[in-house]
């Protein structure tokens, strides 16, 4: 599946800043080993990571077909 997510990230010396990005897993706890991972690589670079939103296209699309 995959799913978009919308994550808000900052750093002590940029804007703030939120951004919208693809991430493909097979099930959900593989979406949140992936996430766990991104987030650990930008922490090590000194940013902070806030997961804000996050949505199945195969669920959104099929919601929209069913309207």
């Amino acid at each position: 599946m995959k799913y978009y997510v919308t994550y808000s990230i900052t750093h002590p010396e940029h804007t703030p800043m939120t951004s919208t990005g693809l991430v493909e897993a097979r099930t959900r706890l593989d979406l949140d080993a992936r996430l766990e991972r991104g987030i650990g690589k930008w922490k090590k670079r000194g940013y902070s990571i806030e997961i804000v939103k996050i949505a199945c296209i195969e669920e959104e699309i099929q919601s929209v077909v069913n309207e």
